[in-house]
């Protein structure tokens, strides 16, 4: 037995930490406007990102997925909200 079995909440913490509820309910937040927003947000970030490191790409990995130089700066320089 490792210790992380070893490690119980007391009945009454378990309650309590049931009844807070600190937990998400992604279900029940989809139609949640900030939730659409943070995941909106999450999604242009990511693109983002994944432009920023084509950039950085050099060109013998930029042959092997089949792009350009030019084109892999092109899309680089494209703002993160298109």
């Amino acid at each position: 037995m490792n210790t992380i079995h070893t490690i119980h909440l007391s009945p009454r913490r378990e309650i309590a930490a049931r009844e807070a509820r600190f937990d998400y309910d992604l279900q029940r937040s989809e139609g949640n406007v900030l939730w659409r927003l943070w995941r909106f947000y999450c999604a242009l970030a990511a693109k983002r990102r994944s432009r920023l490191a084509l950039e950085e790409l050099s060109a013998h990995l930029l042959e092997d997925i089949g792009l350009t130089e030019a084109e892999a700066r092109r899309e680089a320089t494209i703002p993160f909200w298109r």
